[in-house]
């Protein structure tokens, strides 16, 4: 018999903080759509100086947890709650209490008015090196929100997009929603090198392109035959056609590369959708094979940006 401490859960960061709130709300509608425990996690950062509102209050993140949880519990009486408080820098003690199996959740706490600074850098350190799927979420975000669309998965039809996909479609199901699979491709720098040349060798690099995303779907079609599908392949910055041209999706999937656990970073394309989407964004860590083909149909695509960039 499995116990509880031995399942999947989803784990989702406290603070306390109005911003944090979404992200909370969140992960408990995950935690009941999944029938996984929840699992409340508070960080003492040992290296930051207490705040005076901090000092004044003993015990503040076990009170803080512990008054959330029996909140939580009276609202929901078939969840699951436990809590943890964790000592050190948040991004290593909330890395310290996942699984691979488990959801983590967290807020987007960034405060800056420009694209490069609407996320933290605890979430973006988290996204890079998290081994379980992860989840950042807008302050803005509520439960039953009016972003009811699509599921919205980017993918790079070069790359082994399995992880990804399956967890696009599992979210498809679970919240009885269309899932659109989009790619895109960026040809500025094409038409720049050579606008007639690059037009017959796009024309071919599309088809196969094309043909290669339906082979990459097809499985899955088959696996899950209640879910509606759309391929979608588009022109333009991939963190563009994601959030402003897929539609108004309710969730935005994109995987990563993830190495056993020594992945450092993410790619441009997924720094700036996790920086401007409104909606949750879930960051898939994927495995891929050092032998694993990358190449491309023609060879003036090495310079295009596709929905999945080489971790940096």
């Amino acid at each position: 018999m499995t116990r509880e401490h031995d399942r999947a859960k989803v784990v989702v960061g406290v603070d306390g903080s109005e911003r944090n709130l979404a992200a909370i709300d969140y992960a408990v509608s995950s935690a009941l759509t999944t029938s996984r425990p929840l699992m409340l996690v508070g960080v003492v950062d040992v290296g930051v100086p207490e705040q005076p509102e901090a000092a004044a209050a003993p015990g503040h993140e076990w009170v803080l947890l512990e008054d959330l949880r029996d909140r939580l519990l009276a609202e929901h009486p078939r969840l699951s709650v436990r809590t943890l408080v964790r000592f050190g820098h948040p991004v290593s003690a909330l890395l310290a209490s996942i699984g691979e199996d488990d959801l983590l959740v967290v807020g987007k706490r960034g405060m800056g008015p420009s694209r490069s600074m609407r996320i933290g850098t605890t979430a973006l350190r988290l996204a890079a090196r998290a081994s379980s799927p992860m989840v950042v979420v807008p302050p803005a975000w509520r439960a039953g929100s009016r972003h009811t669309g699509a599921i919205v998965v980017g993918v790079d039809p070069a790359a082994d997009e399995s992880e990804s996909l399956r967890l696009a479609f599992l979210e498809a199901v679970r919240s009885q929603a269309p899932l659109h699979v989009v790619s895109a491709v960026d040809l500025r720098p094409m038409l720049v090198w050579d606008k007639v040349l690059g037009a017959p060798l796009y024309r071919q690099w599309e088809q196969r392109s094309l043909a290669s995303l339906q082979e990459l779907v097809d499985p899955f079609r088959d696996e899950f035959p209640g879910v509606a599908v759309t391929v979608v392949r588009d022109h333009g910055h991939a963190a563009d056609v994601l959030t402003d041209r897929a539609g108004d999706p309710q969730l935005i999937v994109l995987g990563r590369d993830h190495h056993n656990g020594d992945s450092i970073g993410l790619g441009a394309v997924a720094r700036e959708v996790l920086n401007i989407a409104d909606v949750p964004v879930l960051v898939v860590p994927v495995t891929r094979s050092k032998d694993r083909d990358r190449s491309v149909p023609m060879s003036t695509t090495a310079s295009v940006p596709s929905l999945r960039e080489p971790a940096t």
